[in-house]
């Protein structure tokens, strides 16, 4: 069944209208390795699609993979280049994916955010939770992080609970929708994740896999909750950069723009290489990255009429 432009991703709209370049792409080495090769991602299963684990809570279906692959691997070729220019005594090139923190996602080199005056509306999906204590801890960690951000920047959240028993596990009217997920065998999934803003609509959702429930999680769980809701405010990972620990390095750094300076106790960056923190809170330079992109907080704005 073919997939509606809706549902579509951007990197699907991309192959679908240029069949060479799913050629290529596919065909890119780095991304045999990513499906097939001896270190291949982690694969989890969401309501029988098949989608790869990269950067640690990040989910990507088979197209959006091949782009993802393609970029990373000129990324990867571009920074060879400029070693081997800086050996030879020819100084260094400049990449053109920018190093940066509190790192925004971009399109096109704009960046990627919700519109003014939208009220981010979520339904946490009552049905998909095995027990009722991990749907009211959703609930709560949902709470508490949304207020988090709303008193960080200009967004605005908004808990539809008369849709939480709506029936499916999709949307069903919010913008999107917070559910637990229960891994088939096999898979390997993260601790948590969610989406950006310009993944189609039938992606967004935030996603809570079991490991979030553990009695010993090792995170401040309403801190992962504030992680993942950075990502659906179009905020990438803020260990990618040359300036975090080499521990924490492995992740491409495209599509970003620059809005702090590095920030080693982001709420984006992961405990990785003695950087980072369990709790996961909102830093002081996130405050300043975020308003930058969205404004002050709401309730520190006298609005007129």
């Amino acid at each position: 069944m073919s997939k509606s432009n809706e549902s579509m991703s951007v990197a699907a709209k991309l192959l679908a209208e240029d069949p060479k370049l799913r050629e290529d792409v596919r065909g890119t080495t780095l991304f045999d390795q990513f499906v097939n090769g001896p270190n291949k991602l982690k694969t989890v299963n969401i309501d029988d699609e098949l989608f790869y684990v990269v950067e640690g809570d990040t989910l990507l279906d088979e197209d959006q993979l091949a782009i993802y692959a393609a970029q990373r691997e000129k990324a990867d070729e571009a920074f060879m280049l400029s070693k081997r220019a800086g050996h030879a005594g020819l100084g260094t090139a400049r990449l053109s994916a920018p190093q940066t923190s509190l790192i925004a996602l971009t399109s096109n080199g704009r960046i990627v955010r919700w519109a003014p005056n939208t009220i981010l509306t979520y339904r946490v999906v009552q049905s998909t939770f095995t027990a009722s204590e991990r749907y009211e801890k959703a609930i709560d960690g949902m709470k508490q992080a949304t207020q988090a951000w709303e008193e960080t920047c200009g967004v605005k959240f908004q808990h539809s609970e008369d849709l939480d028993t709506a029936n499916g596990v999709g949307t069903a009217g919010a913008v999107f929708a917070v559910r637990e997920i229960t891994p088939l065998p096999g898979d390997r999934a993260p601790i948590a994740s969610a989406f950006f803003p310009n993944d189609p609509p039938s992606r967004r959702k935030v996603l809570l896999f079991p490991d979030f429930f553990a009695a010993d999680l090792g995170f401040d769980p309403i801190g992962v909750v504030r992680h993942e809701l950075g990502h659906v405010l179009g905020f990438r990972h803020e260990h990618i950069r040359s300036g975090a620990p080499a521990a924490c390095l492995g992740e491409p750094n495209f599509d970003t723009s620059n809005l702090t300076d590095y920030d080693p106790q982001s709420v984006m960056h992961y405990f990785c290489g003695g950087q980072g923190t369990r709790e996961l809170r909102i830093s002081g330079l996130d405050s300043i990255g975020a308003q930058q992109v969205y404004g002050p907080p709401l309730n520190a704005v006298e609005f007129v009429s």
